[in-house]
């Protein structure tokens, strides 16, 4: 009989089990009884709306990380934290420039995200600003995108064609936004879904919402607040900026296809490979 070590019964497929939909869901409510918690008992020291999404966003993570590990899960795996191939981080960068002028040509469209302005608006102090640019910038797309795209969206990959778990998987994101700006959140989640099943990672995903949120957060506090019912478009600007949204698409699945080709092997073929190559080599070597 033919003895294997850790490294070839992982390989194998002996492993951490993986979470299923129960679990996933499960971890989720429990991430969000902590971020409730946890934001509830900030509110009795401070009432500043940063810190408070901060927290939230924190307890959240918190709460779902310590369902999985309470029932057994390999956490890195199932929130999809292995590295991707180091010439997609530039391309996951200007991917999310195409998103920002998306963005930007939707806001035209649409309207000027209200919610957004209102929220921003709320962090007068510097230190409040400061917090308040950690939890957008950084905290946020690192951990919905852990979240969403890394566990819930594996997940359902798992039983679900790719494109139905991409979009499954962005519509709780878009609704975590808001209601009014939620349809173009779903559409902006798609190509960043994509890119996650392809690279079989989260941190191109995570580069393009940092540079997303980023240069909102800058453009918000470099500007003054402004009244939404102020703002008007006459034709010539919507005419722009269907335009611009046209092309930030077409910028997009450019993007999102040249990262596609440098991603490589995905992660289920690569462990399949390595399961076969330590099952040769038992086989050619046994005791």
């Amino acid at each position: 009989m033919v003895e294997m070590n850790a490294e070839q019964r992982c390989a194998l497929g002996h492993r951490p089990r993986s979470p299923g939909v129960a679990t996933v869901l499960a971890a989720f409510a429990s991430g969000l009884v902590v971020a409730l918690l946890v934001t509830g008992i900030a509110r009795l020291f401070t009432d500043s709306l940063a810190l408070g999404f901060l927290l939230g966003e924190l307890g959240l993570l918190g709460g779902v990380l310590l369902y999985l590990v309470a029932s057994g899960r390999a956490v890195g795996r199932a929130l999809r934290l292995r590295r991707a191939p180091r010439a997609a981080y530039p391309l996951a960068l200007r991917l999310g420039l195409a998103l920002v002028v998306a963005n930007l040509a939707a806001t035209v469209i649409l309207g000027p995200p209200v919610s957004d302005i209102q929220f921003l608006a709320e962090a007068r102090t510097t230190a409040e600003r400061l917090v308040l640019a950690v939890g957008v910038a950084l905290a946020a797309p690192v951990i919905e995108e852990a979240l969403f795209r890394g566990l819930l969206q594996g997940v359902l990959e798992a039983r679900l064609r790719h494109w139905y778990a991409i979009a499954a998987a962005g519509l709780p994101f878009a609704l975590l936004h808001g209601p009014d700006p939620a349809l173009f959140f779903f559409f902006w989640s798609l190509p960043v879904g994509w890119v996650t099943w392809r690279s079989g990672s989260i941190w191109p995903a995570v580069v393009v919402h940092a540079v997303n949120n980023t240069l909102g957060v800058v453009g918000l506090f470099a500007t003054r607040p402004i009244e939404p019912e102020a703002v008007e478009q006459g034709p010539g600007e919507l005419g722009i900026a269907a335009l611009l949204l046209v092309a930030a698409a077409l910028w997009a699945v450019r993007l999102c296809t040249r990262i596609g080709e440098v991603a490589g092997e995905r992660p289920v073929a690569g462990v399949a490979k390595a399961g076969a190559q330590v099952a040769g080599r038992a086989r050619n070597n046994p005791e």
